[in-house]
């Protein structure tokens, strides 16, 4: 009997101590796993580091990119650059690619990178910045606001506003702008001119006024007064009172929203075709001049010289598109004397040269037979202006079955990379 409990016993420790033993290899196992798994989360991460400083390279270099030529030796410029086709391409075709890039070409298991670069703001695509809109900025902005205005398709025509009140609005829009925009506390007075009628905007008191006439419409975080100065953000510019008061001249739709399906003084509700922050003519950097480069049509209608705030006629103004759409289709179209490899696309055979004046006025009236004023170089360029370009950074680290990636928004300034936004995921 006591042998029997004895061998008995000795089972059960046996057995306890396999259990232990089980635990600790489980244990041992799982604790090798997780060091693995931190051991290969580090390195994936250090590899996102690793594109940043090659995406960087790229940046503080690309504005030296050659333009495409025939007499180009790849090989060559690869030699002195390895980055030679991203820079190139990020000069010419506003995007380029990095990778994915083998951290170490002799271990297959080293993990790749891979960096893609865009350019975000609207400087380098041509839009206008909005900020320079203004009185101080160009003596003619009335003029650019109408022209504006009338590619939005608000009426030259006064309407009426929700007390029934009849306003130009136009004038009210330009005014209750340069109000918001400028320092000074007096109205600014648009006076009556030719086929425009006249109109004050709004300072701190009109603005303290409208909203304790609507308590109830906007609660205490959303009442602004003028900004007396730039905006940062194009969201900023639903804090104007007129676009507060007529929200569709930024969104599109019924210019107020009881005018929609009936008659307003026998004429059809007025409906803004397109809202000003649906036409893409608009940013918040670089110096107000339409990049000749990346611009678009709409961009370029609205230039004086192109688009003449005057013209009234749909001849006129079929003439001025006729302007724009030849410039840009001019980008387009690949010079008689380039032999371009079939497979090259990275290469911008449509920008427009240093002497891009001379270049697009030639340009435009060889292929299309269309003349250029010459009061619209003023307002045009061929490259971004210095330190207002925003870029779009995407890096992704693959390692084994992990993948680690950061988003970034970014520019170059004194020769430094300087992030204004990052995210990892």
């Amino acid at each position: 009997m006591r042998r029997g409990s004895a061998l008995l016993m000795a089972l059960w420790i046996i057995l306890a101590l396999g259990v232990i033993v089980l635990s600790f290899s489980f244990e041992a196992k799982l604790q090798g796993g997780i060091n693995v798994y931190v051991q290969g989360k580090n390195r994936v991460r250090r590899l996102v580091d690793a594109g940043r400083i090659i995406g960087e390279v790229v940046l503080l270099g690309y504005k030296d990119g050659k333009q495409w030529s025939e007499d180009e030796d790849l090989a060559e410029e690869l030699e002195e650059d390895r980055w030679y086709v991203e820079k190139q391409a990020l000069k010419y075709s506003k995007g380029c690619t990095i990778g994915p890039i083998l951290l170490d070409e002799e271990d297959p298991d080293s993990g790749t990178v891979k960096v893609e670069i865009s350019i975000s703001s609207s400087d380098e695509t041509g839009g206008i910045n909005i900020n320079t809109l203004c009185k101080d900025k160009d003596p003619n902005f009335e003029d650019r606001w109408r022209i504006i205005l009338d590619l939005c398709g608000v009426p030259r025509d006064e309407v009426r506003d929700e007390e029934g009140k009849s306003i130009n609005l136009q004038s009210y829009i330009i005014a209750c702008w340069q109000d918001f925009r400028d320092e000074d506390e007096s109205r600014y007075d648009i006076h009556d001119s030719g086929n425009f009628k006249g109109a004050e905007g709004a300072e701190k008191t009109e603005y303290e006024e409208y909203y304790d006439e609507h308590k109830k419409e906007f609660a205490d975080e959303d009442r602004f007064e003028p900004a007396n100065g730039e905006i940062g953000d194009l969201k900023e510019l639903s804090r104007v009172i007129c676009f507060r008061k007529f929200p569709a001249v930024l969104t599109g739709g019924p210019l107020m929203p009881e005018e929609a399906g009936r008659k307003t003084r026998d004429k059809e509700a007025v409906v803004i075709r397109r809202g000003l922050m649906n036409m893409g003519i608009f940013g918040v950097t670089g110096d107000g001049k339409v990049n000749v480069n990346r611009c678009s049509v709409d961009q370029l209608l609205t230039v004086p010289g192109i688009f003449d705030v005057d013209e009234v006629d749909e001849d006129d103004k079929s003439e001025s598109r006729e302007i724009a759409e030849a410039i840009v289709k001019c980008r387009s179209i690949k010079p008689e004397d380039y032999d371009v490899p079939e497979d090259r696309t990275e290469w911008g055979y449509g920008e427009f040269t240093s002497d891009w004046w001379s270049d697009m006025v030639k340009r435009v009236y060889d292929e299309f037979d269309v003349e250029i004023p010459d009061e619209a170089r003023n307002y045009l360029s061929a490259l971004p202006s210095d330190d207002s370009t925003l870029f779009k950074m995407k890096i992704t680290a693959s390692l084994m079955d992990m993948e680690h990636s950061a988003e970034c928004e970014c520019y170059v300034k004194d020769k430094k990379v300087r992030y204004i936004s990052w995210k990892e995921n």
